[in-house]
């Protein structure tokens, strides 16, 4: 069954329709929201957060045209909202500079790929790195994308293109540096 589906059932009373939503989004939402806050429990926090947002609207009766870009400027809206607090943007950067301190040496190939990839991407403004973890980690289509930070296709389209290449430029510039992954 469609996600939207789901939303007409929770909107007509049908409590269980909304179980089925967080049992298929929490993980992926998860993932999307901590790549942007690096922290797990901010993270949940947010989660929970967009979860009883949705279920509010369900019992009010909305239905999102399309449920998961919806779902999507939930979530990133709750962290633009996080990241608008003067407090939450001095720990942000402490934990970004904490997660570079933190780097193990001796972990496997791939994991320190990802490390390199994702610190990489967090060097990008938020609205780089928002499009392309949207686009390559959540799997959205540019439409998707476009309806979840409510912007026009073009800038999306836009955003990803400037954003892969400034990402290049970072990750050819760390090569020449000796980081990532041929430490």
């Amino acid at each position: 069954m469609q996600d939207e589906e789901y939303m007409r059932q929770l909107s007509s009373g049908i409590d269980s329709a909304f179980d089925v939503l967080v049992f298929r989004y929490h993980k992926p939402l998860f993932g999307y929201v901590y790549r942007l806050l690096h922290d797990e429990k901010l993270a949940e926090d947010i989660v929970q957060e967009t979860f009883l947002k949705i279920y509010q609207q369900g019992q009010k009766g909305f239905v999102p045209e399309q449920f998961k870009p919806w779902m999507y400027k939930i979530a990133t809206n709750l962290c633009k909202d996080h990241w608008r607090k003067p407090a939450s943007r001095r720990e942000y950067i402490t934990d970004k500079d904490m997660m570079k301190k933190d780097r193990v040496s001796h972990i496997i190939d791939h994991q320190l790929e990802r490390q390199w990839m994702v610190e990489s991407l967090n060097q990008l403004s938020l609205d780089y790195r928002t499009v392309l973890y949207l686009r390559f980690y959540q799997n959205l289509q540019y439409s998707e994308i476009a309806l979840a930070l409510d912007i026009p296709i073009n800038t999306v389209k836009t955003r990803i293109a400037r954003g892969l290449k400034q990402l290049e430029k970072i990750l050819i510039a760390d090569k020449r540096k000796g980081v990532g992954r041929n430490e």
